[in-house]
């Protein structure tokens, strides 16, 4: 049997049925026959995968990971799994379009490192919807361009596998965020491509207090990922200037907004919403920056699966 051309990570922390839709919607790419599916789970003995559901994939594996320090390791577990030499992660909120594989490994035929898609609004329904598809996807909006980019949306970009294999034991770190891992490509010379005809549908967070609880563990993560080699005074520096951040990307993020086409009564009515995610997210790259990730990475894999269900919920779940 041929190898396959692309390999599809998706991480699930219990069973099938998490991952079943963004599962349906590889199913149906038009090169479905050349993809393998590569599951990633903490016990693959519960995860039960449904055979029709799979059925049409050139292979599908189910592999034992850890979650409990994150999803950086598991990632790189992935990269290091791959039969394909293309690999495309994926979540089990985040659903592909048809044609987006044949894209994906169409561009993936140049150069490019990374190929990334395009990416719409899963859930337009609340303003907090709105500012976290900003926050976390702004550059990468639908429509889009077919372009060169300085980086691509993490955890949903496909990547040459042999070019994050070459990051060796670093891998796990800088996957974790991923914004940090195409930054090291690039310094080692290597080209990041955004395919506009590849397009995925994005879930957002729509709580305010779920959001605001993320934003902050999520920008933890990524100032500490990004502040890796930095000296002690660059730490600092960097710290003391967090509380402009807030300020450059909202002017960056509406922006983004209006080029993509968003309605003017749209953008402005989640200008506000949208700055006060900003200032948490500064806050927890504050943080990150001067003690580190901490608890953080374990934080957003918590809320990484099911993450509109009510902190409530959750919280007598987990009790």
């Amino acid at each position: 049997m041929p190898s396959p051309a692309m390999t599809v990570a998706l991480l699930t922390p219990d069973t099938f049925a998490t991952i079943a839709r963004t599962v349906a919607h590889v199913a149906v790419q038009d090169v479905v026959g050349s993809i393998e599916l590569l599951i990633l789970a903490p016990d693959p003995d519960t995860v039960a995968v449904d055979p029709e559901a799979i059925r049409s994939f050139h292979s599908v594996r189910v592999v034992r990971v850890a979650f409990e320090d994150g999803s950086g390791v598991a990632r790189a577990t992935a990269v290091h799994e791959a039969a394909a030499p293309v690999i495309a992660f994926g979540e089990d909120h985040c659903f592909p379009a048809p044609g987006w594989a044949r894209a994906l490994l169409e561009a993936h035929a140049g150069t490019w490192a990374a190929v990334g898609p395009v990416v719409e609004n899963a859930n337009p329904t609340t303003l907090v919807s709105w500012a976290d598809l900003l926050m976390g996807y702004g550059p990468w909006l639908a429509p889009g361009r077919s372009e060169v980019r300085d980086h691509l949306p993490g955890h949903n970009t496909s990547y040459k596998t042999s070019a994050l294999r070459a990051c060796g034991e670093e891998l796990p770190a800088l996957i974790e965020a991923e914004t940090p891992l195409q930054w090291r490509l690039r310094e080692r010379g290597e080209l990041l491509y955004q395919e506009a005809s590849a397009q995925v549908a994005h879930t957002n967070f729509e709580q305010w207090g779920t959001w605001l609880h993320v934003s902050f563990h999520a920008g933890r993560v990524f100032a500490a990922t990004r502040a890796l080699h930095w000296s002690t005074l660059h730490r600092l520096a960097f710290a003391l200037a967090t509380p402009l951040v807030p300020l450059v990307r909202l002017r960056r993020h509406l922006a983004q907004a209006m080029q993509a086409g968003w309605a003017p009564s749209l953008t402005v009515r989640v200008a506000p919403t949208l700055f006060i995610g900003l200032l948490v997210d500064a806050v927890g790259q504050g943080v990150g920056c001067l003690a580190g990730a901490g608890a953080s990475r374990a934080a957003l894999v918590d809320w990484e699966f099911r993450r509109n269900e009510p902190r409530s919920a959750r919280a007598r779940s987990t009790g």
